[in-house]
């Protein structure tokens, strides 16, 4: 185990040379948030991802590579995509097929987008099994009140065509359930997209459990909901400076202090 820990200190150090202040930062904060999902989430093995875009590089993007869980996330592991879905920084890693497809889509397609979440948990993936879709049934999911894309479970999502046609569908939209597949959280930020999708994994998980508790449901007017939406659910209200960042980030170094390797 020390040899492991020296090995990722010193891969780090050679990383850090070559790449910018800003780079780094967000490479160490893309780590930490890919380990706090999996801390607070249960995921699909190796096949959930998130992504950052480079400030200053609008073309870049930072992504998980495609061998490791979530909880393996270090800032000297994750990959370095165009929006065309090259990469574009030599690495001894690299991302799937489906992974840079659809970050590289979507970032394409919508350059105010920052950061992206795509996950695959059991409750996501039920609501996304769910002609009604996310009902507006909590706090959590009324910040996402008609603000929710759908994509049709259609094309294969692991090509550029089949996520151009997700990107697509997205629209100006943040947040999209993917039908069968599970889900896509946007964000202008990636602690914005982080918040957002643990909120989005909440209201999965409410509406499963008051959905199959065989009871008559409390379903809020459609005037509150848009009310706690505009208030709540507005894009570019979280940021580095937000507290649920601070705290999730706080937690990520007592827990995980080797997600900055």
């Amino acid at each position: 185990m020390a040899i492991d820990a020296r090995s990722g200190e010193k891969k780090a150090q050679l990383l850090r040379e070559r790449v910018s202040d800003e780079e780094w930062k967000l490479r160490c904060q893309l780590a930490a948030a890919h380990r706090l999902v999996a801390h607070f989430v249960f995921v699909d093995m190796t096949y959930n991802h998130i992504s950052v875009r480079i400030p200053g590089e609008p073309n870049h993007f930072l992504v998980k590579a495609e061998n490791v869980f979530m909880e393996q996330v270090t800032a000297s592991n994750v990959v370095k995509y165009d929006v065309d879905g090259n990469q574009v920084m030599a690495s001894e890693y690299k991302a799937s097929p489906a992974a840079y497809n659809v970050h590289a889509s979507v970032y394409k397609a919508r350059p105010d987008i920052m950061a992206a979440v795509h996950t695959h948990s059991p409750a996501n993936l039920a609501v996304s099994a769910q002609k009604c879709g996310l009902l507006p049934l909590t706090q959590q999911a009324m910040r996402f009140y008609n603000r929710i894309a759908y994509y049709k479970n259609e094309y294969d999502d692991t090509t550029p065509d089949g996520t151009r046609h997700m990107a697509k569908a997205l629209g100006d939209k943040w947040h999209m359930l993917l039908e069968n597949h599970g889900a896509l959280v946007c964000g202008s930020s990636l602690p914005e997209a982080y918040i957002y999708h643990h909120f989005f994994e909440l209201a999965c998980r409410a509406q499963i459990g008051a959905l199959g508790g065989g009871t008559e449901l409390v379903m809020p007017t459609p005037e509150v909901c848009e009310e706690r939406a505009k208030k709540f659910g507005r894009i570019g209200q979280y940021n580095e400076t937000s507290r649920d960042w601070f705290a999730s980030m706080a937690l990520a170094e007592k827990l995980f202090p080797e997600y900055k390797d």
